[in-house]
């Protein structure tokens, strides 16, 4: 088997994307890659052994022990080996339009992706990459739960090439379907397909019939800068993203994960002010304080805590969406971030199913919005929100950029509208009695019985927390439609707003139980490949109405989103 390297050098005149018949190692960095990805899947186990261990037995003692330190070390030291050895067993080759990878070394995997089967190529460059100009080219195809390939180390001249020819290709592939199937029945939805791809048909045409691929190097910008064909339509400021972590704070999901080192912290900081001379249990003691000087302790400690997790909620955006930028290049919308590993999710318009603009309280205060372009999940997937490939994020703009926005993605779509039709008040009654009734009941006999006040009040507070959230809940759910988008709002103490095109959906589910029909009530349930929506207990008319109406559209419209 030949071997190759690729080299990156700015004094190329052009990038050839096709690599013959032989097959290519990766340049050596791409070690690096393999044993960062074995040390993460290792620390991601760990996680789940941690906890066992912390049942009855002192944490941070072990971890500070011989035994661990050599755990850990023979740990890295396998994971880097590993590394080595994927390095050695990965091989991959561009052949006639196909990307060929071969890995594995106890199980041999071959993949084989046409370009026309790509869906969507994404560039990364993790920050060991960065300084020597290599770059991360993942391919995803449609409907797939996973990234069904990476090329891991080639350089970014190479990355950006490979990019261009692939969704050229795509473009290409699709141009020729709608000719093929204009002949038979030409709408003018296909028309303007024509006319849309008929610019990067002429782009593919190269002297060996597209056999090989020129990419001139003054035609892309190196790293992960904007390239010259691209609109920028957003960017976001530091002073946003600070906005951004303090509204939308994730550390709660940091501090769940550390529930089994509080005790040892908290021994610890115990300790520490010992050091100091000052004793907590001296400070808090009843003969020694006064209740108000407590309550101002307390109050310190918890405005000390929260300040804490702000800056790592801030530091966490920061880490995520340095250097944002939203551009569009062609149909295609593309976003880039990322502090360390530059992270980069693009999206065609035409696959984009629903946009949703999020609005927490903190947000409605700052008068901030998160807008979410989402197209295509699959079943059982668990990425990340802000890493999915099937979600595009537009952190914290503002209330006119969000309208800017969303109507750049689908014309005319008005999300704060004055005609939402509101669901019906019993679904809080309905609420009260299906899910609220049997405990609230069974305190409120507990306390009686027993005569603990305590109790009895708990009961009826919990009556009427449950009342007050479904009461939010009623006053914020609502459906509107204006023929060409379907709009839903929806929220407790924040507020959602979701807008979608009819001839997208898949399925129109209509629900009604004995209850509604008594009342002339139904509640009706759209069905996309981002995800199901659900209005419940709107009016039965309008909701037969709006289900003929929509299953109409999606059957006389031919216009494809894939």
């Amino acid at each position: 088997m030949e071997e190759q390297e690729f080299t990156s050098s700015n004094t190329e005149s052009s990038v050839k994307v096709e690599t013959g018949d032989a097959w290519q190692r990766l340049s050596i960095i791409a070690i690096l890659y393999f044993s960062a990805r074995n040390i993460k899947n290792s620390a991601q186990g760990l996680i789940y052994i941690i906890p066992a261990l912390a049942i009855g037995s002192n944490v941070l003692s072990k971890l500070n022990s011989p035994e661990a330190y050599i755990a850990i070390g023979t740990l890295v030291s396998l994971a880097v080996g590993s590394g080595l050895i994927s390095f050695f067993m990965y091989t991959f080759r561009v052949h006639n339009q196909h990307v060929e990878i071969q890995t594995g070394v106890f199980q041999r995997r071959y993949t084989n992706l046409p370009f026309w089967r790509i869906q969507n190529v994404k560039i990364e460059h993790p920050f060991y990459y960065r300084p020597f100009g290599y770059a991360l080219v993942v391919l995803d195809t449609a409907g797939s739960g996973k990234e069904e390939a990476n090329i891991v180390a080639v350089p970014v001249s190479y990355a950006n090439a490979l990019r261009k020819q692939v969704l050229a290709e795509k473009k290409k592939e699709e141009y020729s379907s709608a000719q093929s199937s204009s002949n038979l029945n030409e709408s003018p939805n296909e028309s303007s397909v024509q006319g849309s791809v008929q610019g990067s048909s002429d782009h593919l045409s190269s002297d060996n019939g597209a056999a090989r691929f020129g990419v001139l190097a003054g035609d892309m910008l190196e790293n992960d800068s904007v390239e010259s064909d691209e609109e920028v339509l957003n960017t976001r400021s530091i002073g946003d993203i600070v906005i951004h972590g303090i509204t939308n704070n994730r550390v709660w999901i940091i501090l769940g994960a550390a529930a089994p080192f509080y005790d040892d912290a908290i021994g610890l900081v115990s300790d520490w002010l010992a050091d100091k001379g000052l004793q907590l249990n001296q400070i808090v003691g009843e003969q020694t304080v006064a209740w108000w000087q407590f309550g101002l302790y307390a109050f310190v400690i918890l405005m000390m805590i929260m300040a804490a997790m702000a800056l790592l909620s801030v530091g966490g955006a920061l880490f995520t969406f340095y250097g944002y930028t939203l551009s569009r290049s062609d149909d295609r919308y593309i976003r880039r971030s990322g502090l360390l590993n530059k992270q980069e999710v693009s999206m065609r318009a035409s696959r984009i199913q629903m946009i949703t603009a999020k609005q927490d309280w903190l947000d409605k205060i700052l008068k901030r919005v998160n807008l979410y372009f989402e197209q295509n999940s699959t079943a059982g997937q668990q990425v990340q929100e802000l890493m999915s490939p099937n979600k595009l994020i537009v952190p914290s703009v503002t209330e006119q950029e969000a309208v800017e926005l969303s109507q750049e993605v689908m014309p005319d779509c008005q999300l704060h509208r004055d005609d939402y039709l509101g669901v019906s008040k019993r679904f809080i009654l309905h609420w009260l009695i299906v899910a609220w009734s049997v405990p609230i009941l069974a305190l409120f006999v507990v306390g009686i019985v027993s005569s603990q006040l305590d109790i009895f009040l708990g009961s009826i507070g919990l009556l009427v927390a449950g009342g007050l959230l479904l009461t939010l809940r009623w006053w914020r759910w609502g459906i509107a439609a204006d023929g060409k988008y379907v709009y839903v709002r929806r929220g407790r103490i924040g507020v959602d707003y979701l807008c979608f095109e009819p001839y997208k959906i898949q399925q129109v589910i209509v629900k009604q139980s004995v209850f509604m029909r008594r009342h002339k009530l139904a509640s009706i349930k759209f069905v996309l490949a981002s995800g199901s929506v659900t209005v419940p207990f709107l009016p039965e008319h309008y909701v037969k109405a709006l289900a003929d109406s929509v299953l109409y559209e999606v059957e006389s419209t031919r216009k494809s989103w894939m």
